[in-house]
This record gives C-alpha cells, structure tokens and sequence, in this order.
C-alpha cells in the first residue's frame, strides 16, 4: 500500500546560503542560525509526534544529515540516510562560487527537461525520475507516516508525485520553501491525496501558536465539514 501520509521538511539554514556558493550537491553544514532552526523544528515536532509510529529519512548531504540528527533525536529514532533526497545534482558546479557556477552553464534550451545546465550535472527529467523511485519503494501501512528531510529542490518533486503530476503537467509551476519549512501531504477520508500545508515554520517565530500538523486521515464527516462553504 503506498504511503498515506508525508511530512517534508527542508534543512535548516546552511553555510553556503550565507557565503555564495552554489547549492546542489556542494555540502556545507548548517551556519549557527542554521542550528538554533534546527532546534526549534525539533522541539515542535517532539511535543506533536514523539510516540507516534514513523520512519524518518534524510538526504545524506551535511545540512540535511544535521538537520535530521536534531529531529531523530527529539523523536527518538534514527534518521536513514537516503542519497536519492539529495539536490539536484549540479555537476561541475558543486563547491563552486556562484560567479564561477555561471561561466560553466550551459544556454538554457528546449526541451527544458532534458537541458543539461552544467558539465555533468544531472537533466530535471533524471532528477525527478531519482525522487520518484525512492517515494515509488516506499511502503508502509493505512496509518503510516514517513517524514522526510530534504532540499527545496526535492521537495518540489515530492510535491508534483504526491498529486500525480508529470513533468509536462508541472511545467510552468514551483514550489519555494523557507530552512525548515515544514510540508505535510496526506490522504483523505475519501482516498483523495492532499497538500494539508506546505511551508509551515511557525516554530521559528512562536512555537506555541503553531497550529498542530494533521497528517492523519480524519473521518469522513470532518472532512465533509471541511469542503462544505
């Protein structure tokens, strides 16, 4: 049975943002913001999921390692290291300033899912193919939830998989997502596959005021309350 619940989260604030360098697949750790991000991420999702049956996966890169080892730990399990959550791959511009990224770019040209921006670098069309495979493996129960720590860039695919869109459908449309910003995706009552939220990060400014993550199925008459004017 696939997945009946997702919660995404993008990796708290990273060295690179703050000293221009590419980001992609260039592997910095989190900056001190960054940590303080991490940590307020991690206390919210203690006091809403700690207890609750989950798997927590991480892309293998340094700011979403770190970022995942502060919310194994407040949940008490152990983040598993996934390479295929990484970034886009950008090739030759990995570890490159962003001055020196854009000698190495290539003109931008149709079809735009198969232009191949740096030497090496991966084709949106492979990266999309990357993320949708590991979502496609993942399997759990009716009640199951998978919580994900990942990239902008990645949790944009995830986005378009959850609804079902292709790369010709998605074409045109982006999702932006602010260092642990937080997106749940979920099943209805009626088997239909929901964005709930995307870009929470009310724990950076009052936890206490968050609205708490629903990321399970309510019942059928709660969500007929929800559709009606």
């Amino acid at each position: 049975m696939a997945l009946a619940s997702l919660i995404v989260i993008r990796h708290a604030q990273a060295e690179h943002h703050v000293t221009g360098l590419t980001g992609g697949w260039t592997d910095t750790g989190l900056t001190a913001l960054g940590r303080h991000q991490a940590l307020r991420l991690a206390r919210r999702l203690e006091t809403e999921l700690r207890g609750v049956p989950l798997a927590l996966y991480t892309s293998d890169l340094r700011r979403t390692a770190e970022t995942a080892a502060y919310v194994g730990e407040a949940l008490g399990v152990h983040p598993v290291p996934c390479r295929a959550l990484r970034e886009f791959d950008n090739g030759m511009a990995a570890g490159k300033t962003l001055g020196e990224a854009r000698l190495l770019e290539a003109p931008r040209r149709p079809p735009y899912e198969d232009w191949q921006p740096y030497p090496g670098a991966e084709t949106t069309r492979r990266f999309r193919a990357r993320v949708a495979a590991l979502l496609d493996s993942l399997r759990e129960g009716p009640d199951a939830l998978a919580v994900l720590v990942t990239h902008e860039g990645t949790l944009r695919h995830i986005v378009w998989w959850w609804l079902g869109l292709d790369l010709e459908a998605a074409a045109g449309r982006s999702v932006e997502c602010l260092p642990t910003g937080l997106t749940v995706l979920r099943t209805n009552a009626w088997g239909e596959r929901v964005i709930e939220r995307l870009n929470d990060t009310a724990h950076l400014a009052d936890p206490e005021r968050a609205e708490p993550l629903r990321w399970r199925s309510a019942p059928v008459a709660e969500e007929q309350e929800e559709k009606e004017p």
